[in-house]
């Protein structure tokens, strides 16, 4: 494992001897990290890329809750719980993670102190997120949360490229609204000459109005 890097994130070094119980996972886009209702196995420290966490309605459908860019920590709810696995956390590109072992953690980490408050830094941060995600998807116009979609998930240098996205009926589902309803305001959009479409490939042509229209919302 890169130890300075993970030194850099997340402000923790782990004991020498430890080194050679962590290992380095890899997950493809659209690979499931976790899945709602598994038992937990361990620690997932993100180190490159970003995945996204969903909810499953009783519907049928998934909710979108937030989105993660490095850093970020999975099975920390999870562990400190003692319960399976509450959502689904999905790559939404290549990812790269340190992985910590349960049983690693319970042997030698559990009572450190140090590593404990990287834990509870982030479920701090979780429930920030998570609060924020809940009035968005309870109180937002669809147009708000579709607007606060694109730009959770565009990179720095996404101004003239296409966001590859989900299936726009994906979506849809994630925002909590319905494709019909997505059509309409992305019709809207490209009138105007903010986008430009191609199927469930999106071009934006004015990131300034897009991010007017997102109020500064973010699934992050």
């Amino acid at each position: 494992m890169d130890v300075k890097k993970f030194k850099q994130l997340y402000a923790y070094e782990f004991p020498n001897e430890l080194l050679t119980q962590i290992q380095n996972l890899t997950y493809q886009t659209n690979d499931y990290i976790l899945r709602t209702g598994d038992e937990i196995d361990g620690l997932y420290f993100l180190m490159e890329g970003k995945y996204y966490v969903s909810s499953l309605e009783i519907t049928g459908k998934e909710l979108l809750l937030r989105y993660s860019k490095r850093s970020g920590i999975l099975g920390d709810i999870e562990i400190l719980e003692q319960c399976a696995i509450q959502s689904n956390c999905i790559a939404a590109e290549r990812c790269e993670f340190i992985y910590v072992p349960l049983a690693v953690y319970e042997k030698y980490l559990k009572h450190d102190m140090a590593f404990t408050q990287i834990l509870l830094k982030e479920l701090a941060y979780k429930l920030k997120t998570c609060t924020t995600s809940s009035r968005v998807n309870a109180l937002s116009p669809v147009s708000v949360r579709l607007a606060a979609y694109y730009c959770t998930i565009a990179s720095p240098e996404s101004n003239s490229d296409y966001i590859t996205s989900s299936k726009l009926d994906e979506v849809a589902s994630l925002i909590g609204t319905t494709k019909r309803h997505l059509n309409r305001i992305l019709k809207q959009w490209s009138e105007e000459g903010s986008i430009h479409r191609d199927g469930d490939h999106i071009q934006i042509l004015n990131w300034k109005r897009i991010k007017q229209y997102s109020n500064n919302v973010r699934f992050e």
